[in-house]
């Protein structure tokens, strides 16, 4: 019986390798678990932060292919028990045990490497839930005094049972592989092939049209898959705009430890500064990690002081990283530097944390689940669409639909 269960267990962990390892190969651009369209992707997803850590590969060999390797020895070493005759059916067990401890006490490692590094990997541990599951079935053939071989009387029907499952994993595979990985039916602009096209097209376009004029051409567009998000719950009376924002509003969502937004703040405020005549632009701070949230307490202090957006230059300037955050105390350095009242700075900061999560909550409603977002007139900017040409050109779209409905 609990062969039986090793077994299936041993099956359902090639199943999971072998699709962790594909959508390794794919960069998850479908998402940790394969099911996310490629728009809903989050940037920063915890199975692709896993796979670039040092952890990711064992002698250059990534952990999918090892886990793969793992779970297919110990599924045929069950196979193997139930044919076998005692003398070799004990030694395969007892193979099967020695590969199950290291097995776990390298998931052990793996999972100390994430917790370190502060971000999970779900099929990952999954994974090592499969394994843990493996070291108590075989903890629990010890218990009951060993290992016993399948007697001959019981070998056909345990065989059955094992090719029953065997068949039932194929099937579970399979469709795991063409419905879930969708494999033979990627789109083109997915993944690898999707970047090794844009490669392409980006060498071959310049080749044929003038570059100024092939900016001239680029598509901007709205995210039409997303409703008009309410500003409301995110913009009060004291938030600091540049430009006119009773014309219409310009509003970029970033963490204040994300990296890709550290990058791209400098771009948005030069498109404030250039399209401040025809709308008012601000930031606002959404707490991505909970690392993040004495941060984002600290921007909503700043908000009537003048210095708001000096506030978040500083902040990316000391970012440390993805989901370090900063302590009170470096915070209270940056406002007093600013010219910020650091008084009684943790209270102040934590009374503002219902306000935070209801902000965090409001957006996840509204469908913000990648930063930096840009919102104009309450729509979202297409992934890929905030450069300061592209808010130029949907800022003067949305204030002319306006003007028409007037």
């Amino acid at each position: 019986m609990i062969n039986r269960l090793i077994l299936w267990l041993a099956l359902a962990g090639m199943i999971l390798t072998l699709h962790l390892w594909i959508q390794k190969s794919r960069g998850f651009d479908q998402g940790c678990l394969g099911l996310a369209t490629h728009a809903d992707v989050v940037i920063e997803k915890g199975c692709r932060e896993v796979s670039e850590l040092p952890g990711g590969h064992l002698f250059g060999v990534s952990n999918a292919a090892w886990g793969y390797a793992f779970y297919f020895t110990v599924a045929l070493l069950a196979f193997g028990k139930i044919v076998s005759a005692p003398i070799w059916a004990r030694r395969m067990h007892a193979a099967s045990e020695v590969l199950t401890a290291v097995a776990f006490l390298y998931s052990l490692w793996l999972v100390y490497q994430m917790a370190a590094a502060g971000t999970w990997c779900v099929l990952c541990l999954v994974s090592a839930g499969f394994v843990t599951l493996l070291v108590a079935a075989h903890a629990a053939v010890r218990s009951r005094g060993g290992f016993q071989p399948v007697e001959e009387s019981a070998r056909g029907r345990e065989l059955g049972l094992a090719v029953g499952g065997l068949f039932a994993m194929s099937g579970v595979l399979v469709g795991v592989v063409l419905f879930v990985n969708r494999l033979g039916t990627r789109p083109l602009e997915q993944g690898t092939t999707g970047a090794e096209v844009q490669r392409l097209v980006g060498r071959a376009l310049p080749l044929y049209i003038d570059g100024d004029r092939l900016q001239e051409m680029r598509a901007c567009r709205f995210d039409q898959s997303g409703s008009v998000l309410d500003m409301v719950n995110f913009v009060g009376r004291d938030t600091p705009f540049v430009g006119d924002a009773r014309a219409l509003r310009v509003v970029l969502f970033v963490d204040p430890n994300c990296p890709h937004c550290a990058v791209y703040f400098p771009e948005f405020m030069q498109a404030a500064e250039s399209l401040k005549e025809r709308a008012g632009f601000t930031v606002v701070p959404l707490m991505l990690w909970e690392t993040s949230r004495r941060q984002v307490a600290a921007l909503k202090l700043a908000e009537g002081s003048g210095k708001y957006f000096e506030l978040w230059r500083a902040m990316f300037k000391q970012q440390a990283g993805p989901r370090k955050g900063m302590t009170t105390e470096q915070i209270a350095v940056l406002f007093r530097e600013l010219g910020l009242d650091a008084t009684n700075l943790e209270q102040r900061l934590a009374a503002l944390g219902p306000s935070v999560d209801r902000a965090r909550a409001a957006a996840q409603a509204g469908g913000i689940e990648l930063v930096p977002a840009v919102f104009i007139g309450g729509r979202q900017v297409w992934l890929g669409n905030e450069s300061p040409e592209c808010l130029a050109k949907l800022v003067d779209r949305v204030a002319a639909e306006v003007a028409a409905k007037k």
